[in-house]
């Protein structure tokens, strides 16, 4: 039997996974089959929150440090899986920004002791639209379908059990719970995770659990230019671009929320159409070379929720991160697994708690 049963593959899920084996727990993995993408595919990897200074200081807590821990983690999970160092783009980051808002952006960045400068675009880039805004020198990107092939891969060296089905229901015992799957399996360990994104809610409602969530649809871009013709990441209030190493080009990322398809639609590309080529003129004419769709785990507050069950003993969620999973799942896994293993949690529980107090 496992000590550790997680349900969910996404970031989270896997580092959390990653974390556990590092104690020497016995992990197995309950992965859903690929009829849908990981919440990840609609994004672009950028390591930090949109617009971060927007955001309230229990969301800054998970993703202040976050380009730090991927060096890491990168630098622990080069080799597998292909994934290598320049997957992990230190190109920076440029938000638009001007008047009260520019400096409500270089408030928050010397408060959270974040490196950040006021630069117009064009300073940095002459190709582009000129725009005032600020500037992120440590704030990159990462590879996200890569680092988790990568993840996967490291996991399985490591001994963690998957199980490619999809969990319908947790049924709490005196310590841990038995999770059953969809094709008949009954799974128990003394300590599980609920880290299933968009779809956690139908297996936490029954636990009487009741959080603002709701799948959330997001719609990307990929061009392809010579490496380093887009020197950084750029973003605007109506979407952003993100350079790889070897010349591809992300732009994102729609948003509809309630919407758990991942068709992408016409309607989707032209809207980041037009907003890549508002920002790089020379994109109107060059096609995009694939166009995706995926789901993320959209959430009614701007934090997610991240702690024990109430009523149950052993059984943990981490849900609710929205549009920031990627850039707060190192520090969300670190400290649902001090949680679960009993050790002192770095942050605050009640800031994050899936009690009422916190919906």
């Amino acid at each position: 039997m496992a000590d550790v049963l997680i349900i969910g593959g996404g970031i989270v899920g896997l580092l959390s996974a990653l974390s556990h084996t590092d104690r020497g727990r016995r992990v197995t993995l309950v992965d859903a089959p690929a009829s849908h993408p990981p919440a990840s595919w609609a994004g672009g990897g950028i390591l930090a929150p949109l617009f971060a200074w927007r955001y309230p200081d229990a969301m800054n807590r998970l993703t202040a440090d976050g380009p730090a821990r991927y060096r890491e983690l990168v630098s622990r999970l080069a080799g597998y899986a292909g994934l290598r160092h320049d997957d992990l783009c230190d190109s920076g980051l440029w938000v638009e920004a001007t008047g009260a808002e520019r400096e409500s952006a270089l408030d928050w960045a010397r408060d959270w002791r974040q490196r950040c400068e006021p630069r117009a675009l064009a300073d940095a880039w002459p190709a582009a639209e000129d725009r005032d805004g600020v500037w992120f020198p440590e704030v990159g990107n990462i590879r996200n379908p890569r680092l988790l092939k990568a993840l996967r891969a490291r996991l399985a060296d490591q001994g963690v059990r998957r199980v490619e089905d999809r969990a319908v229901a947790v049924e709490p015992e005196g310590r841990g719970a038995t999770v059953v799957l969809a094709g008949g399996e009954r799974l128990a360990a003394p300590s599980v995770l609920i880290s299933a994104g968009a779809w956690s809610p139908s297996l936490l409602a029954p636990l009487g659990v009741s959080v603002p969530l709701f799948p959330a649809k997001g719609e990307m871009l990929l061009y392809r230019l010579a490496p380093g013709q887009v020197p950084s990441i750029v973003l605007t209030e109506n979407g952003y671009l993100i350079p790889r190493a070897d010349g591809a080009v992300l732009a994102g990322s729609t948003l509809k929320e309630g919407d758990a398809s991942t068709e992408p639609t016409e309607e989707g590309r032209r809207r980041l159409e037009a907003m890549a080529a508002s920002i790089l003129p020379a994109l109107a004419d060059l096609p995009p070379e694939h166009h995706w769709a995926g789901v993320r785990p959209g959430c009614g507050r701007d934090w997610p929720y991240l702690g024990e069950v109430p009523g149950t003993h052993g059984v943990f969620a981490a849900v609710g991160h929205h549009r920031n999973g990627l850039v707060s799942a190192p520090a969300s896994a670190e400290f649902l697994v001090q949680l679960m293993n009993g050790e002192t949690p770095f942050l605050d529980p009640a800031d994050y708690s899936l009690g009422p107090s916190s919906s």
